[in-house]
Formats: structure tokens, C-alpha cells, sequence
């Protein structure tokens, strides 16, 4: 199959390389990918002065309208984590180009400096997957993504799949979960891919984003058949690779003056923080209340469960994959 063509859009400051463009061209390290749709958020991520550090690729899964600033479009039909899969599967060099990729819902609302910031922070900690925090007025699926302000980031189990920014080489080695079907589900795996897993996964509270979409408004757009759930996908890739998913832990953070707090006690107790977000929270009261119950008995009680699992035979091992940390 031919490869669709990358639409270039200019920026408003510079002319950024293209994939197909020299190597010799000043390139930046970081990208970021969204599957937009007609009401995307994406225009504000790169709106405002100062230079964003990422170039923006958006990958749509309907026809936008014309004039929007993105550095590159392509047209993908279909679900989003599918649309991801033949993305890299059509432009495999973006894995050799970049040192970071984001993959970020287009429902997100978000600063240019908000992500230049997060590509920064996951560097300097030298992170292999990680996410920004959710404002308090964010729908959300787990407490744990709340911003808890006491932290620069905090040291966890899982990130969700609505806006994971992945280190080029963890994500090659992530791949292979994207290209088996599921729309969801896979982010409860894609932690557990690394036979050193310790302090590479983290929510940077410094960085604090909103999710701006009710949960679950885009399961049709997703592939999701009527009155499907999406535990029914989670519970298949749990059976599928004989995993355990007992809950989001944070077990280990960074304080703003770049303390380790490795207690897990302190880490529990500074998790009440999310109770605050009552006043502000879209979630409905009941549902956010066990929400954040979960997640505080999690810090104190539950195991981390980040023990490798292999996700298909001769799979890469990721434990050495980062050299410059």
C-alpha cells in the first residue's frame, strides 16, 4: 500500500523538516501526535509566542477544515489506537527521528509551554513513560492523575492512554500492544514491559492539563460495539497476557525542592490532597468519591505489580534500552 502523503501547513515562525526532508536540517527531539477530529483542542498547543520545542503531526480520523497551523496531517480513518498502529507502521523512521513521543487526545486542553515543559522534566528524570496531571475540573477515569500541587511528579504503576508521552525506544518496544485490536486496556501492560522498572514511570504534577470530554462519549468513533463495556476489553488484554491489574499506585514521588519521598505512608497521606477537587470536579459526587477513596487505599496497600510480562516471543527486553541515564 502506498503511503498517504504528509500534508505540510506552515508554522508561524519557522518552516520545521518534514519526515522526508535532510537529517542535516535543525530538527527538534520531541513530537507530538494527535487523532483529531472537527473539534480538536490541538490548534492551542501550538498557539501564542514563544517556540514550541515538538514538532505536531496530526494523524485525523475525519476531514478537518483548511487553515489550521499544524506542522504535518495525514488522514486516518477509523479508532484511535488502530490509527496509531498503521501510523508507525507507515512512517517507521518516526521512532529513529524522535527521542520523545507524545500521543495526546484531541480533547485535551493544553499550553505550548504546558507540553514543553513536560517533554523537559520527562528528560532531566530520565523517563521512559509518563503523563502530565489532570486540573481538578478534568473528567477522569483514576484519582491518581489529579494534580497533588506538593509533587513535580510522582513514581507509578500505570499511565493512561489519554495523553502517555513515551521515550522513542520504549515506545518501539511498546508496539506490538497496538496492533492487537484493543481500543483500550493496553495501558494496564504497557508499564509492565521492563525488567527494570523502578522510577521510569511517573504523572508530572508539574504540569497540569484538563480533560474536557465526558469518559466514554467517543466508544462509537472507537470500534465499540452497543452496550459494550470498556471492562470487557480490559479484562480480555489482562486474560490475554495472564496479567493482574489490582489498581493505579503511586509509590515513590518528587517534591517541588527535588526531595525523593519514597514512604509509602507520606505518599498516602499526601493523596487526600485529590478529596479538594470535590468543589471543582465534573464527576459525579458518588463516583468521584470512590474514586479517590481507591486511590488513597491503593498508596498504602496495594503491591506495585511491575513485574515484566512478555508480550510476544523474542519480544525486545527494554531494560537496556536507555544508555544516557
Amino acid at each position: 500500500m502506498n503511503k498517504p502523503h504528509l500534508t505540510f501547513q506552515p508554522m508561524e515562525i519557522t518552516r520545521p523538516a518534514s519526515p522526508r526532508e535532510s537529517t542535516a536540517r535543525q530538527r527538534r527531539k520531541n513530537l507530538v501526535i494527535v487523532r483529531a477530529g472537527r473539534n480538536s483542542l490541538h490548534a492551542g498547543w501550538t498557539a501564542g509566542t514563544g517556540e514550541a520545542e515538538f514538532d505536531l503531526l496530526v494523524a485525523a480520523y475525519e476531514e478537518l477544515t483548511s487553515g489550521a497551523s499544524d506542522q504535518w496531517s495525514v488522514l486516518l480513518p477509523g479508532r484511535k489506537i488502530a490509527g496509531y498502529n498503521e501510523l508507525f507502521q507507515r512512517y517507521p523512521e518516526l521512532l529513529d527521528r524522535y527521542e520523545y513521543i507524545a500521543l495526546i487526545d484531541d480533547d485535551i486542553k493544553a499550553t505550548k509551554q504546558d507540553i514543553n515543559r513536560l517533554f523537559q522534566i520527562g528528560a532531566a528524570y530520565c523517563l521512559d513513560l509518563f503523563q502530565p496531571a489532570l486540573s481538578w475540573d478534568s473528567h477522569f477515569s483514576y484519582a491518581a492523575t489529579l494534580a497533588i500541587h506538593k509533587f513535580r511528579l510522582r513514581f507509578t504503576n500505570t499511565v493512561e492512554m489519554m495523553c502517555p508521552v513515551f521515550r522513542a525506544k520504549y515506545l518501539r518496544v511498546a508496539l506490538p500492544l497496538f496492533s492487537l485490536g484493543y481500543e483500550t486496556g493496553i495501558d494496564l501492560v504497557w508499564t509492565r514491559l521492563n525488567d527494570d522498572p523502578w522510577f521510569r514511570y511517573a504523572i508530572v504534577d508539574e504540569v497540569v492539563v484538563t480533560h474536557t470530554r465526558v469518559i466514554g462519549t467517543t466508544m462509537k468513533q472507537q470500534g465499540f460495539a452497543p452496550n459494550e463495556s470498556y471492562d470487557r476489553q480490559v479484562e480480555s488484554v489482562l486474560k490475554r497476557f495472564a496479567a493482574e491489574f489490582r489498581g493505579f499506585v503511586t509509590y515513590a514521588g518528587i517534591d517541588k525542592h527535588d526531595r525523593l519521598i519514597s514512604s509509602r505512608y507520606l505518599i498516602g497521606l499526601h493523596s487526600l490532597a485529590t478529596w479538594t477537587a470535590w468543589r471543582r470536579t465534573p464527576v459525579p459526587l458518588t463516583y468521584f468519591v470512590r474514586l479517590v477513596t481507591d486511590y488513597t487505599r491503593h498508596c498504602f496497600v496495594r503491591p506495585t505489580n511491575l513485574h515484566r510480562i512478555p508480550i510476544a516471543e523474542n519480544a525486545p527486553r527494554s531494560s537496556a534500552i536507555r544508555t544516557d541515564c
